[in-house]
């Protein structure tokens, strides 16, 4: 019998000390959460490329990932339709302007003769204009410094206009989204300075500002890993890093203070 006592006495204050580092781990947790704060994911601003006219797609970009200066050429679209309509504008400014000179030169023409033949070759001059505006968009171009993130339409393939082509990711401008329990967005105002870490730069902290806060309550996403934490009901926070650096990438996880 004082045998199975023995071990009785030493389970029974194992979990008395269990129980006590539990509870200053509780008590620590709680401190910790009187900081208004979360989790996220580092993002990237994205740029769906979309063309404005429609053509067969004569070169892409080689790969994602690759990095790419404003105005780089993305993709180029076959010109031989634009470019016809380019000459054929250019035709009708010829005659236009032969009309113009006839009728200028011409003493029995009155004077709305000449207004309408000069209003006639104004517009053979617009329609130049507008043709070789089309002609350009067969030349698809970055709108920014950025990579790569993904190529949606290949070689051979035809472009339409609204359809995304490819999408480019600006490494600039790097954003993070968290959630506030609805007993705390209170405190939470756009504007507001944070602190950001990520375990993959270490101890360095970058500093966030607020820029949106959500007006409809939300259940926490499911990726949330515990039922009771995906009941509640949360606010999306989403704050811009305001001194990135090549150590953050887009996809990594992110602790968030606020101050």
């Amino acid at each position: 019998m004082r045998k199975r006592i023995v071990p009785i006495i030493l389970i029974v204050a194992a979990l008395a000390v269990a129980g006590y580092f539990g509870w200053r781990y509780t008590q620590t947790s709680a401190a910790a959460n009187g900081q208004v704060g979360g989790s996220g994911t580092i993002e990237t601003d994205q740029i769906a490329i979309t063309p404005q006219t429609s053509g067969r797609i004569l070169t892409a970009p080689p790969q994602q990932g690759v990095a790419v200066k404003k105005g780089d050429v993305l993709y180029t679209l076959d010109p031989a339709i634009p470019a016809l309509q380019v000459k054929q504008a250019e035709a009708g400014v010829k005659a236009a302007d032969a009309n113009y000179q006839h009728v200028k030169d011409d003493s029995d023409m009155t004077w709305a003769d000449r207004q309408a033949a000069k209003a006639q070759l104004d517009q053979a001059n617009v329609a130049v204009s507008i043709a070789k505006v089309q002609l350009s968009y067969a030349m698809i171009k970055s709108p920014i410094d950025g990579s790569i993130a993904n190529i949606a339409a290949y070689v051979g393939e035809n472009a339409t206009p609204g359809n995304t082509m490819a999408v480019i990711s600006n490494p600039a401008v790097l954003t993070v989204a968290i959630y506030i329990p609805e007993t705390e967005v209170g405190r939470v105002h756009v504007g507001q300075k944070g602190t950001l870490t990520t375990d993959s730069t270490g101890e360095k902290t970058y500093n966030a500002e607020v820029t949106f806060i959500g007006t409809q309550a939300e259940f926490t996403p499911a990726s949330i890993e515990t039922k009771d934490q995906r009941t509640k009901l949360v606010y999306q926070v989403k704050l811009r890093v305001t001194d990135p650096d090549g150590a953050l990438k887009p996809g990594m996880p992110a602790d968030v203070v606020l101050q």
